[in-house]
């Protein structure tokens, strides 16, 4: 359960001068709710991986649910903003594949997951199953400032 206190300081933090603080892999997110119109932000924890950001989210947050279809948001990483276009992985098969990637780039992080590697740093395919039952990946593109999502 997002912890609206931290967030809150979380948000403030990467949006100030002090976002060094926090790292590079700290961000937070701002989506437009696609019925709601709401403007919803939150910190968000990203890796860059090739040409876009990747983040893993619970299934069961809604945030991300407003990038489905391409949706565009604004991220704050980094001390920068800029709109990024969201791509999704939702269907479990392909959640697997995608996070087996992230953690064979990102060892480490692994642990966060309790997920096994063997020695070769090959994850545990039952563990990346799990994993993939839980949570969804998401690509965040940058794109230039078209349409704003706000």
């Amino acid at each position: 359960m997002p912890n609206p206190i931290g967030n809150f300081f979380v948000k403030t933090i990467v949006s100030s001068p002090l976002h060094g603080l926090l790292g590079d892999s700290l961000a937070v997110i701002t989506v437009t709710g696609r019925r709601s119109g709401r403007v919803i932000s939150t910190p968000i924890n990203v890796v860059w991986q090739g040409d876009a950001w990747l983040v893993t989210s619970l299934r069961s947050r809604t945030w991300w649910r407003n990038l489905r279809g391409g949706g565009i948001a604004l991220l704050r990483v980094g001390g920068r903003q800029g709109n990024v276009r969201g791509e999704i992985i939702e269907a479990k098969k392909e959640t697997a594949a995608a996070l087996g990637a992230y953690f064979r780039q990102f060892p480490n992080n692994a642990r966060f997951f309790k997920l096994k590697l063997d020695t070769d740093g090959i994850p545990d395919p039952a563990g990346l199953e799990r994993i993939a039952e839980e949570r969804v990946v998401i690509h965040l593109c940058p794109v230039a400032a078209e349409n704003p999502p706000h």
